[in-house]
């Protein structure tokens, strides 16, 4: 059985790739939202490309090929927790923040005075140098 608060972290997870999904014009938000809905409503977990498979809004093909993609972009805000520059409630209020208001991650975080100019800047740098396989190896 998952805690609440793995339940949140999924949530939240299945919510950042459900926008990779919408930048990449594969689905609506309106198909997120219903395919999110369904999740929360399943009696065994399902992930949310499943969901959307199941949904037929996205081919098994593009779920594969979109998760290869999605795995080796690395985020800013994963970057900055990863290194310590960051906690992870931190990200959360300014991922939250970014939900309901728009704006660039960077700036929120540097807004809410959880990271410095200089070290957004440093993230940005070294988010562009590496590969999500660079940076867990």
């Amino acid at each position: 059985m998952t805690t609440q608060k793995e339940a949140f972290i999924e949530e939240i997870q299945a919510g950042f790739f459900g926008d990779f999904l919408i930048s990449k014009s594969l689905i609506t938000a309106e198909q997120l939202r219903e395919g999110l809905a369904l999740q929360e409503k399943k009696k065994r977990h399902l992930r949310i490309g499943e969901i959307l498979v199941e949904l037929g809004y996205l081919s098994f093909d593009e779920l594969i090929s979109c998760l290869r993609e999605y795995r080796t972009q690395i985020r800013l805000g994963e970057l900055l927790v990863s290194n310590g520059d960051l906690r992870y409630l931190q990200l959360l209020d300014a991922l939250d923040e970014q939900r309901r208001h728009g704006g660039q991650l960077g700036e929120i975080l540097v807004r809410l005075d959880f990271c410095t100019p200089d070290l957004v800047e440093e993230a940005l740098e070294l988010q562009r140098s590496l590969s999500l396989d660079e940076l867990l190896a």
